[in-house]
């Protein structure tokens, strides 16, 4: 399902846009939800979040996530947030010109992650931030990313961030590659089809400037009316259980201590054959590195340590490749 909204650029535009904005949760993405439970008065909340982390590791229920406070309808306005890096050149401040031409409200600061988000804010600072983050790449700025290793790195990063709305930005103009642009267009489907991130080709910052003032429009209006609820933990978001903005700054920074479960989550992805979806369905089966080399040691065949463990919306097997390339690296013999 999409979501769609009509809309000009900005006052006198002559451009149009698509009536159909894809920003609702792409392929692979699982609905969030909510339980209220009588625990402790009526601003706490049985956490369902994202499936892969709904229980703990001993099966029970996660504890019930506290709301901290609520931003009542009307109180608050929507501001888009843009990372300082994106402004830092010449070239880039046109970027900030054209979204003070068309109105947009916004805020140059620092983010963890992500290039473009968007806060509730009311009158007394008291920020939430929306379920939506924009990763903006230039097409030679990809090239570099995926030779330099930070494509997949920055991704896992966006899919860690809470936030469910998750889309690429990707400017087509560029004068020079460092990569055959069929391997630029098949890492942007990758990206679509099984990272289950939505894709939003643009022309250049001009045009990128008017898909960013469309958004910040239809999402003012999408949350017109709502009442809105802080937390801080991740993993229980939903469109109106919100994020505080110091505790997704928290949780996003780069060189934060990262749990037992993130790092071996790291490891698996990092394995050839193995993506981010795959290592979160094998986290789901063996939730530590102890668990896995177990298992594969009472494995008669050990080729099959996760052939079977089903990933992604679509439900499919890992399949025997990707299963040999894990069981040929923590196989006992392989680990002396």
């Amino acid at each position: 399902q999409s979501s769609g909204i009509n809309a000009e650029y900005g006052a006198g535009s002559k451009h149009t846009v698509s009536p159909t904005i894809p920003i609702l949760p792409g392929p692979g993405s699982v609905v969030q939800s909510i339980n209220p439970v009588p625990v402790n008065g009526r601003h706490e909340y049985r956490c369902n979040g994202h499936e892969e982390n709904r229980k703990t590791m001993n099966g029970q229920p996660k504890k019930p996530t506290k709301v901290h406070f609520k931003l009542q309808p009307g109180s608050f306005r929507i501001v888009l947030c843009v990372d300082n890096a994106e402004v830092n050149s010449k070239k880039q401040q046109q970027l900030l010109q054209e979204l003070e031409k068309n109105g947009v409200q916004h805020d140059v600061r620092k983010l963890q992650v992500g290039d473009f988000l968007w806060v509730a804010v009311d009158d007394g600072g008291r920020e939430l931030v929306l379920d939506v983050v924009i990763e903006r790449k230039r097409m030679d700025d990809l090239a570099q990313s995926i030779t330099g290793g930070r494509f997949a790195e920055q991704k896992m990063r966006l899919k860690s961030s809470g936030l469910s709305r998750k889309i690429y930005l990707v400017e087509t103009k560029a004068s020079y590659l460092s990569l055959p642009e069929q391997s630029l267009r098949q890492a942007i489907i990758n990206t679509q089809v099984i990272d289950g991130f939505t894709i939003k080709r643009t022309q250049d910052i001009k045009e990128s400037a008017a898909y960013l003032t469309m958004l910040t429009r239809y999402l003012t209006e999408e949350y017109r009316g709502q009442e809105l609820s802080g937390i801080e933990d991740p993993e229980c978001t939903t469109s109106t259980l919100l994020l505080t903005f110091s505790s997704f700054s928290e949780h996003s920074v780069k060189n934060r201590v990262f749990s037992l479960r993130e790092v071996w989550l790291k490891q698996l992805a990092r394995i050839p054959k193995i993506s981010q979806d795959k290592a979160e369905a094998i986290v789901k089966v063996y939730p530590t590195f102890h668990h896995m080399k177990t298992a594969i040691e009472r494995l008669p065949v050990k080729d099959t340590i996760v052939s079977d463990i089903k990933f992604g919306a679509a439900n499919r097997k890992i399949g025997i490749a990707a299963s040999r390339a894990v069981a040929g690296l923590f196989s006992t013999s392989s680990l002396r």
